[in-house]
């Protein structure tokens, strides 16, 4: 089992001021593993009592790409407030949305400022997990860079 894939990135992105935004990517352990149950032996848990899930793992091959597509997409605003999803169809499973969790801050001095993409989840839509509300608040992915780069409130387009 590989986790390779899933190593500190960074890309370019373009903003509407003009201006080329570095974001540096992470991905945490939920875009691998899920929450354990009382079925899962406690030898197989791991940190935050969760497991490995294959599942979750084949489809973590497909985040990097994914993330590096985001400037051209709107992402939502997730119900908490401090994260963000984008819902993406990806095959093999057409019918099936995955959703990706982040969260995005402003970090570093004034030589390295960027904006820190924390990916925090990755994961198939199933009945028992978030599900987004009928008309979610939307942002263009390049607006919320800027505006996490100029520290400017995040404004969302009206609905």
């Amino acid at each position: 089992m590989s986790l390779a894939h899933l190593e500190p990135d960074e890309f370019d992105c373009p903003t509407p001021d003009g201006q080329i935004r570095r974001v540096r990517v992470v991905y945490k352990s939920h875009c691998f593993t899920r929450g354990a149950t009382g079925a899962d032996h406690h030898s197989i848990r791991c940190f935050d009592d969760r497991v490995f899930c294959p599942d979750r793992h084949s489809d973590s091959f497909l985040l990097p790409a994914l993330v590096r597509s985001l400037p051209d997409c709107k992402v939502h605003q997730t119900w908490e407030k401090r994260n963000y999803v984008y819902l993406a169809i990806e095959s093999p499973a057409p019918d099936q949305l995955l959703h990706l969790f982040f969260e995005v801050r402003k970090n570093g001095g004034k030589r390295n400022r960027h904006v820190l993409m924390t990916v925090e989840s990755a994961h198939r839509k199933s009945p028992s997990t978030y599900t987004p509300p009928a008309k979610p608040n939307s942002i263009r992915f390049q607006m919320l860079i800027q505006n996490i780069y100029l520290e400017r409130p995040v404004q969302f387009a009206p609905r």
